[in-house]
């Protein structure tokens, strides 16, 4: 990898074309994403949100503020979310048995089966577009980041 005379590294051609398709690639995976949910009726965000609350760690129920703080957005943003997706029966709320202050997110049925599917679409295209992301990998592994 090339260096400046200030010991500034910077990408190779490989790297850069590594970097330019991964790009391309992720662009066209997030187009993609927000038809695939917009074809069940919900946005990206939405789904992602059905994502954190199925997997939040050690199988506990997730709060609006814990939602909110995976999701990098605003806790009366997460909790309009909770309500539209409540609305939509594929969450529901639940009091917190160890504080009846806080409600903890429930995914339902429906949202089970709706988050299934479209996972499943997300991880097929996913696979489809495997190689811009080892690629961009293995660009980086055969000429690492170094500093001269």
């Amino acid at each position: 990898m090339p260096a400046s005379e200030s010991g500034e590294t910077f990408p190779s051609e490989t790297e850069f074309r590594a970097l330019a398709a991964f790009r391309s690639t992720l662009r066209r995976f997030l187009a993609f994403s927000e038809q695939a949910a917009a074809n069940v009726g919900l946005t990206t965000q939405r789904y992602q949100a059905l994502l954190v609350i199925k997997t939040y760690p050690g199988g506990e129920h997730i709060s609006v503020g814990q939602l909110a703080a995976e999701l990098m957005i605003k806790e009366h943003s997460a909790a309009e979310m909770v309500s539209r997706l409540v609305q939509a029966k594929l969450v529901r709320r639940k009091t917190d048995p160890t504080d009846r202050r806080r409600s903890l997110v429930v995914l339902t049925a429906s949202g089970e089966r709706c988050l299934s599917h479209l996972a499943s679409v997300h991880l097929c295209e996913l696979r489809k577009s495997e190689s811009a992301f080892l690629d961009l990998f293995n660009a980086a592994k055969d000429e690492p980041l170094t500093t001269s």
